[in-house]
């Protein structure tokens, strides 16, 4: 496997530490990734192949679309 990244696209286990980091103070597992992706209600994945990654952009983006009023 290569270290080389595309800017911006981080592959599925990254994600998953860095968003459970900031949303709940600990990271997610990637199975939480896989489980949101089969129920159509995760950030929007890129795939290519068999290969997952995900656009940080993206996911801030779906991130602050949880948003609701108290």
């Amino acid at each position: 496997m290569s270290d080389f990244q595309i800017d911006g696209y981080n592959p599925r286990p990254a994600t998953a530490a860095k968003l459970g980091t900031i949303v709940r103070g600990r990271p997610y597992t990637e199975r939480t990734l896989i489980n949101w992706e089969l129920d159509g209600k995760g950030p929007p994945v890129t795939r290519v192949g068999r290969a997952v990654t995900y656009f940080w952009p993206s996911v801030e983006r779906w991130l602050r679309q949880q948003e609701r009023a108290a």
